[in-house]
C-alpha cells in the first residue's frame, strides 16, 4: 500500500478533494488493470489565509524570469510528473486569467468605529500607516453600523489595506478594525466630494449655453467621469436622485433634456424634476417598461417633445401588447400639452372645458342662514334657551304647539377615535333614548315619541335634567323655509347642574321644526341629539364661562337695574293683562318697553278679538 498525499484544487473559489477515490482503486483492479497501482504521490500546494501569498509569488516569478510560464507552471506541478495532455495547459492558462482579472474591479473597505472619529482623522490615520498612497472613492458613513466605508480599484491596495486590521490603534480610541470585500460597483450615489466634480463636469462638458441644452446620454461610458471616480448607474434610484438634485439647483434654466441610453427602469424619481422651462425630454435608448411611468412628469407644464424610441415599452413585443397608437394615446392623456412623440406630430386632444379651466366652486360659510331670517333666529335662541334653562321651565308652554312631538336620541362613543369625557346620563335619560341603531322593536320606537304639548313638557320638568347652556358655542343651520315653516338646526354645549356627583357637559345638535299660525310662531317638531363632549369641547366651554363671567362682573349696574325693572314691568302688565308671562314680555318687547303704549295695543287688540287663548294660559 503506498501512502496518498491529499490533493487540493483551487480553482472557481471551491476546494475539491483527490477525485480518485477508494471505489475507483477496487473497481480498477477488479477489471484486471495494473497490480498495486497507486498514483505518484504530489507535493501538495499551500496557500495563504487569502491570495497574498499566490500573488507574490506570481509577481516573483514573471518579473525575474525571462522564462516566467516555464517557472510558473513548476510552482504548481509536482517535479516528478509533466503534464502531457492539453487539459493541464488549459488549467494553467485559465490560472493565469483569474490573476489578471484579479488585479482589476472594485473592493469595499469597512472601517468600524469610523462614524464617532471622523472621516479627516481616519483617512490621515490610514494613509499614514500603509507603506504607499491610494485613493479612496465614495466615502461615507453607513447609517446602521456607524462604519466608514469608501471603496478601491486595485486588489494591491485592497490587499494593503487589510493588512493594517488590528494594527492602527488612534490615540485616545480604540484599534481599527478593518475588513476589505470584493463588489461588483462602487456605491452610486454622489458623496460630498465628489458631487463638486460632477456638476463642474455637467457645466463645461454636458451643458450648451447657447441652446440651454442639457446632453445627459450615455454617462456611463465616459471615460472623463472614471477619471473622477464617478461611475453613473441609472438603474439605481439614489444616483437619479443626486443627479436630479444638482440639475434643479444648479442648472435650471435647462430647455432641453437627454437621458438617452443610460439604462434607466422607471421615471420614479423623475417626479422631483422641477424645470419650469424644460420643453424636450428624450428618454431614447433605456429600459423604460411601463406607460404608467409617464404619470411622473405631469408637473413639467412646458414639456411639449419627448422621445422615447428604443424602449422595451415600444417594441412590438411589449410585455402588454400595446401599439404604438396605444402608447401614444396613452400618454397624451397623461400629458395633454405634447405636441410631439419621437418624430411624430400629435393631433390637438379633445377637451371638455373642465380639463382646462378651474371651477371655482363657492366660498365654504361657517353657517347657513338667510338673511331674512337672522333677525327672528336671533330672538327665538335667545328668548328660547333662556326659558328652557330657568328652573320648573314652565314657561315654555307659549312656546310649542299643541299638536307637537319631542324625540330624545343619546349617541355613544366609547368605541370611537374620538376621546370623549364618559358620564353617565342620569333619571334614566339613556332609556329613553331613540337611538335607532340601539332600538329595533317598532312599537318601542313609536313609544318613545312623545305627543302634544303636555306630555312633552312634562318630561322637561320632570325627567330632563336642568341646564345652563352655552350660548358661544351655538352653531345655526337653516335647512328650509318653505309653506310657512322653518325647519333649523343648533349645535352647541350645555352643562348639567344641580348633578349628584359632577357638572357634566353634553354635547348637542337639536332640530327644530318651526310653524307659522295665527296665534304666532310654535314649535311642532323638536329633536336633540346628545353626546358626552370631548376634551377640546370641555375646556373651550370652561375658558368660554370665564370669560363670560369677567364680562358679567364688569358690566355696569344700570344694566342690571334695567334687567330687574322689565322684569317687574313684565310681571305688572300680567297681572292687569290677565296674559300669561310669555304674551306679556312679547306686547312690551314689540312697544320698546312702554308700558302705556303696550297697554293701548292690547286693549285695541281685545276689542277685535285678535289676541290668542293662549295669551290667556298660564298652565
Amino acid at each position: 500500500m503506498c501512502n496518498r498525499n491529499n490533493f487540493t484544487h483551487r480553482g472557481g473559489g471551491k476546494n475539491y478533494s483527490d477525485p480518485i477515490s477508494s471505489r475507483y482503486y477496487s473497481k480498477y483492479n477488479q477489471r484486471g488493470g495494473r497490480k498495486n497501482y497507486c498514483p505518484e504521490p504530489k507535493r501538495p500546494v499551500t496557500y495563504g489565509d487569502d491570495v497574498d501569498t499566490l500573488m507574490t509569488t506570481l509577481n516573483h516569478t514573471l518579473t525575474t524570469n525571462s522564462n516566467s510560464t516555464e517557472e510558473f507552471s513548476s510552482t504548481l506541478q509536482p517535479q516528478k510528473f509533466r503534464p502531457t495532455r492539453p487539459t493541464r495547459l488549459t488549467r494553467r492558462d485559465n490560472q493565469q486569467k483569474r490573476f489578471q482579472i484579479n488585479q482589476t474591479g472594485w473592493w469595499r473597505v469597512s472601517i468600524q468605529q469610523a462614524g464617532a472619529i471622523g472621516k479627516d482623522r481616519v483617512m490621515s490615520t490610514l494613509k499614514a500607516h500603509c507603506p504607499r498612497q491610494f485613493q479612496a472613492y465614495h466615502y461615507f458613513i453607513d447609517h446602521h453600523t456607524k462604519a466608514g466605508v469608501f471603496f478601491v480599484n486595485s486588489q494591491h491596495d485592497a490587499n494593503m489595506i487589510k493588512r493594517t486590521n488590528g494594527e492602527i490603534e488612534v490615540q485616545g480610541l480604540d484599534i481599527l478594525r478593518i475588513m476589505v470585500g470584493r463588489v461588483s460597483t462602487p456605491i452610486p450615489s454622489l458623496d460630498e466630494d465628489l458631487r463638486p466634480h460632477f456638476k463642474d463636469y455637467l457645466l463645461r462638458r454636458r451643458f450648451n449655453q447657447q441652446t440651454f441644452q442639457l446632453d445627459l446620454s450615455n454617462l456611463a461610458d465616459d471615460e472623463e467621469l472614471s477619471s473622477l471616480g464617478i461611475f453613473p448607474q441609472f438603474n439605481k434610484h439614489a444616483f437619479i436622485r443626486d443627479v436630479i438634485a444638482i440639475i434643479n439647483k444648479d442648472i435650471p434654466m435647462t430647455r432641453q433634456l437627454d437621458f438617452g441610453s443610460n439604462n434607466i427602469m422607471n421615471l420614479y424619481e423623475f417626479r422631483n424634476l422641477h424645470l419650469n422651462q424644460l420643453m424636450q425630454l428624450s428618454f431614447a435608448s433605456n429600459q423604460l417598461k411601463n406607460v404608467e411611468d409617464f404619470d411622473n412628469l405631469k408637473h413639467l407644464r412646458q414639456l411639449t417633445h419627448i422621445f422615447i424610441k428604443n424602449n422595451p415599452l415600444t417594441s412590438p413585443n411589449n410585455t402588454r401588447s400595446y401599439s404604438m397608437d396605444d402608447i401614444i394615446s396613452n400618454i397624451q392623456q397623461k400629458l395633454p400639452q405634447l405636441k410631439r412623440i419621437d418624430d411624430i406630430d400629435l393631433a390637438p386632444t379633445i377637451r371638455f372645458a373642465t380639463d382646462i379651466d378651474t371651477i371655482a366652486l363657492p366660498k365654504t360659510l361657517p353657517y347657513c342662514v338667510p338673511n331674512e331670517m337672522q333677525g327672528f333666529l336671533a330672538r327665538f335662541i335667545e328668548e328660547f334657551y333662556r326659558l328652557f334653562d330657568t328652573r320648573g321651565r314652565s314657561e315654555l308652554h307659549a312656546c310649542y304647539h299643541d299638536l307637537c312631538m319631542f324625540s330624545l336620541c343619546i349617541t355613544k362613543y366609547e368605541d370611537s377615535h374620538v376621546p370623549t369625557r364618559q358620564f353617565k346620563y342620569g333619571g334614566g335619560l339613556i332609556s329613553d333614548s331613540r337611538n335607532l341603531l340601539m332600538v329595533n322593536d317598532n312599537n318601542k320606537r313609536i313609544n318613545l315619541l312623545r305627543h302634544g304639548k303636555t306630555a312633552v313638557l312634562e318630561y322637561f320638568t320632570t325627567k330632563f335634567p336642568y341646564t345652563k347652556h352655552d350660548g358661544n358655542s351655538f352653531h345655526v343651520d337653516v335647512i328650509t323655509t318653505a309653506n310657512n315653516r322653518a325647519i333649523f338646526t343648533i349645535n352647541g354645549l350645555y352643562k348639567e347642574v344641580d348633578h349628584v356627583t359632577h357638572n357634566p357637559i353634553r354635547c348637542f345638535q337639536r332640530t327644530f321644526t318651526c310653524a307659522q299660525t295665527d296665534s304666532g310662531v310654535h314649535i311642532i317638531a323638536d329633536h336633540i341629539m346628545l353626546t358626552n363632549a370631548t376634551e377640546a369641547q370641555i375646556s373651550k366651554m370652561t375658558q368660554s364661562s370665564s370669560s363670560s363671567l369677567r364680562t358679567s362682573n364688569n358690566q355696569d349696574t344700570p344694566n342690571t337695574n334695567t334687567d330687574k325693572q322689565n322684569q317687574a314691568m313684565i310681571y305688572k302688565f300680567s297681572q292687569e293683562s290677565g296674559m300669561n308671562i310669555e304674551y306679556s314680555r312679547l306686547c312690551l318687547e314689540q312697544n320698546n318697553w312702554h308700558y302705556n303704549k303696550a297697554a293701548e295695543v292690547y286693549l285695541d287688540l281685545k276689542n277685535q278679538n285678535k289676541i290668542p287663548a293662549d295669551a290667556f294660559n298660564k298652565s
